[in-house]
């Protein structure tokens, strides 16, 4: 029994989840997992091949926030969430809605998270081990291998990777059983790995292009630590190059390489942040949590959040809020 698949078979009735017989084929490696009706309502569902990799499908809430706490074995992993609230600790990660997540186990890494109570977390996943990245793909790519782990360090938290959501989304509605399922899924994870990689080598010949001295990166993230205090005011780009000590130019190109994403969205995020903890702990009204995140008008704020979130802010409060 793979080390993440024996993981699986510890945590989910920690977390309240019964094995569905019904529902799951052993024989076949395919395990249906229903939350226990006083934890909340959904299933958690699971397919195995061999000790090479795994697919989750997730379409579960619970009723209460639920906090996380486990070992990580050595595996690569990618995430999509089309629905989510809460965060990752250490480092510290805002999930939200429609988001692409990258993980890198092992190292006696512990994996901590916060799952708020009553929003749907709806996600599908691709988990590698290293029987297939370090056995697998050497014998079959012979002198053409690349480790995928360095292609994993690259990509980019929350990145934007349209083909990649694409393929996970195919799989989230695949339904098939025995053969065809094998093929099915060995052939999106090395579709989904050559996607990865590709987008890997993309990055790495813009970084070449793009350099960023030690001295940058500490200016760059001043500009950041500056947008985490001030991104509920108005904020110019001429203010920030100034922080950063270069050119407007190179301050947009430098930051999206570092960060991810470009000052806007960047500022949108921090905005949007505060916005769900305002909601989740204070009763101001959703005008008055616009106006604290630095929004004129609460209809603006309220267009932003259902983009950022999939719900609307007084239905963001009512689901995390309801008993």
């Amino acid at each position: 029994m793979s080390e993440i698949k024996q993981l699986y078979q510890q945590l989910l009735p920690t977390g309240g989840f019964l094995l569905d017989n019904g529902n799951s084929k052993t024989e076949e490696n395919q395990f249906c997992y229903a939350l226990s009706p006083d934890k909340g309502k959904g299933v958690f569902w699971q397919y195995f091949f061999e000790n090479m990799f795994e697919i989750t499908k997730q379409d579960f809430y619970f009723f209460e926030d639920f906090f996380l706490e486990s070992p990580e074995p050595e595996f690569l992993a990618v995430q999509y969430y089309s629905s989510v609230s809460g965060e990752e600790f250490h480092p510290y990660y805002q999930l939200s809605p429609n988001s692409l997540r990258a993980y890198i186990g092992g190292s006696q890494k512990t994996y901590r998270a916060v799952y708020h109570k009553n929003v749907p977390i709806r996600s599908v996943s691709i988990s590698i081990m290293p029987d297939f990245y370090n056995r697998y793909l050497k014998e079959r790519l012979g002198g053409e291998y690349i480790d995928p782990r360095n292609a994993f360090k690259k990509m980019v938290l929350g990145v934007d990777f349209p083909q990649l959501v694409a393929l996970l989304k195919q799989i989230q509605s695949y339904s098939g059983s025995g053969m065809s399922a094998k093929l099915f899924y060995e052939g999106k994870v090395l579709e989904a790995l050559a996607l990865i990689m590709e987008e890997a080598k993309r990055n790495q010949d813009r970084k070449n292009k793009i350099r960023i001295t030690k001295e940058d990166e500490e200016n760059l993230n001043a500009v950041a630590d500056y947008l985490d205090h001030h991104y509920s005011f108005p904020v110019s780009l001429e203010q920030l190059s100034k922080i950063a000590y270069m050119g407007t130019t190179k301050l947009k190109t430098t930051f999206r390489e570092l960060f991810g994403c470009n000052i806007s969205d960047y500022i949108i995020r921090k905005r949007m942040e505060q916005a769900q903890h305002l909601l989740i702990g204070t009763e101001l009204s959703v005008a008055e949590i616009a106006q604290a995140v630095g929004y004129e008008r609460a209809d603006s704020f309220s267009r932003q959040f259902q983009r950022t979130t999939g719900l609307l802010p007084r239905e963001y409060r009512n689901l995390i809020t309801k008993e």
